[in-house]
C-alpha cells in the first residue's frame, strides 16, 4: 500500500480518539469521594446507601452544572460511617469539581 492509501486510515483514527476523548468528562465536572480512613465506609445520600468504599477506593459523581450556583444550596448531605462506628459529614451538598476526601482530622 502506498504512503498516500494510509491517510484515509489515520484520518479515522484520529477522529475516533477525538470522539472518545470529547466524551470524557473533565476534572471540573466531577465530584469525587475518596475513602482515606483505612477501614471500610458506608456512604450515605439523601437517607439511602450512596457507596460502599473499602480503603484506598474511591467514587465520582457528574452532579448537574449549575447545581451550587442556586440560592440556597441545596440542602443534602453526605455521611460516611466506618465499620468502627466513626462518622464523618460532608458539610455541603455535591458540587462539580468539588472532592471529599474521607479521612482523620490531622493532628494540631
Amino acid at each position: 500500500m502506498s504512503r498516500m492509501g494510509n491517510w484515509p486510515l489515520a484520518g479515522v483514527v484520529v477522529l475516533v480518539t477525538l470522539t472518545l476523548a470529547a466524551c470524557q468528562p473533565y476534572r471540573d465536572e466531577i465530584f469525587m469521594i475518596v475513602n482515606e480512613t483505612g477501614e471500610n465506609v458506608v456512604v450515605t445520600w439523601r437517607g439511602g446507601v450512596y457507596a460502599r468504599l473499602p480503603p484506598g477506593r474511591s467514587t465520582e459523581k457528574i452532579p448537574p452544572p449549575n447545581r451550587c450556583r442556586v440560592t440556597p444550596l441545596p440542602d443534602d448531605r453526605f455521611t460516611a460511617t466506618t465499620e468502627t462506628g466513626k462518622r464523618y459529614t460532608y458539610g455541603r451538598p455535591m458540587c462539580p469539581g468539588e472532592t471529599w476526601h474521607i479521612r482523620k482530622p490531622l493532628p494540631s
